[in-house]
């Protein structure tokens, strides 16, 4: 084998080592919460802020005509990643489109729905933000009215959650 041929395999054993470490380290937490978790979260607690217990309340997020905090959303939204695979302006890369109300994911056509997906994850492959404590329950949800604001369907697009 040639010095180059030699460095090659090295590097690709390397990093099938590395791979095979991460493969096999901690699992992240499951997008499947039970039903006592998902109740658990939507309780509100003294500590949460006013409009984090809102929507808890009511089903509504306060900040989904906020002009600021659909500014600070869209902030968030490119500092955690968000845009790196739904696109910059949400209509899909790696992730899929958010503007048209074609969820993969049905609840996300409510607040609460939406809340539960970016807090615990997908199984498709999005991270549990929320509860890997990389985005506060505020921040999450002024990264859902950056995405509402961006929302271009019609009435299959509902933001709250009926008879809450």
């Amino acid at each position: 084998m040639s010095g180059t041929s030699s460095r090659r395999a090295r590097r690709l054993g390397g990093a099938l080592a590395i791979f095979l470490v991460l493969a096999a380290g901690p699992r992240a937490p499951s997008a499947d919460p039970g039903d006592n978790e998902i109740a658990r979260l939507l309780v509100p607690a003294d500590t949460d802020p006013a409009p984090v217990k809102q929507l808890k309340e009511t089903g509504r997020n306060p900040y989904r005509d906020d002009a600021d905090a659909i500014a600070a959303g869209f902030t968030l939204a490119r500092a955690v990643a968000c845009t790196h695979c739904h696109g910059p302006d949400l209509s899909g890369l790696i992730g899929p489109n958010l503007t048209t109300g074609q969820w993969r994911y049905p609840r996300d056509a409510t607040d609460t729905g939406m809340f539960q997906t970016i807090f615990f994850g997908t199984n498709g492959g999005m991270a549990a933000w929320g509860k890997l404590g990389s985005l506060t329950e505020d921040e999450i949800l002024r990264i859902m009215a950056f995405v509402r604001s961006r929302y271009r369907g019609g009435s299959a697009g509902a933001t709250r959650d009926e008879g809450r």
